[in-house]
Formats: structure tokens, sequence, C-alpha cells
């Protein structure tokens, strides 16, 4: 006697998440993103230049307006319009979050993430 399979068959076999696993789903993914995030490098003191990361909505002048209100010296955009890359503060005090900022980061090991491919940094 043949054996036929539902692909043979031509029945389609529909799966669906439940609401519950869903939920799973998503608090996974949640955690997995906030666990990257909390683990990279922050700025612990001002003694390196760090990028400013702005809401992906933040116009590029206005992220660049807003830190220097914040009293930073902006050395150049970043990759996207929404980072600014400044300069590391006067006598080394902790960096300041400009208003709306979300967060800032080392460019230790990010650069080729946060930076515009091809530009280098000159600091004096």
């Amino acid at each position: 006697m043949p054996s036929t399979s539902p692909a043979e068959t031509g029945a389609a076999r529909v799966e669906r998440l439940s609401p519950a696993g869903g939920f799973v789903v998503g608090l996974v993914c949640l955690l997995v993103s906030l666990g990257a995030l909390v683990s990279l490098p922050r700025a612990a003191d001002g003694s390196v230049p760090v990028a400013i990361v702005f809401p992906p909505w933040t116009d590029g002048a206005e992220a660049i307006a807003r830190s220097f209100a914040a009293g930073h010296r902006v050395l150049r955009s970043g990759r996207f319009s929404a980072i600014v890359v400044v300069a590391p503060t006067p006598g080394g005090q902790a960096p300041s979050l400009p208003q709306g900022a979300w967060f800032s980061l080392v460019l230790a090991g990010l650069a080729g993430c946060l930076d515009i491919p091809g530009q280098t940094e000159k600091l004096s």
C-alpha cells in the first residue's frame, strides 16, 4: 500500500503561534537586544572621544545643535545623521548627554560601525 504525505495530496499545513508563544518570542528578542546594548563600551570619563546616539528621526543639524548646546565640541557626524562624534571633555570630566540623546558610546572597537568610512579623527 503506497503511503502519501500531506505535501503530495496538496494539503497545506499552516502552523500558528499562540499568543503566549508570541509573547515569549518577543520577550526573548527584547532581552537579547538589551543584553547587547548593555555590553557596548560606555564613556566612564571624558578622556576619549564618544559617539552620542540620538533617535533615528532626529535631523543631523538638530543633533549637532543639541550637542553644542550641552557644551560638547563636535568633531563630525557619524555614519547616520543621528550620531554625533564629540571630542574628549576638558579635564576628563564624565560627559553629559545632550537633551533627547539616547546614549553615548566610546569609539574604541566601534569606529567601523559609527564613523563614516574614510574619515580619520584629528585631535590636538
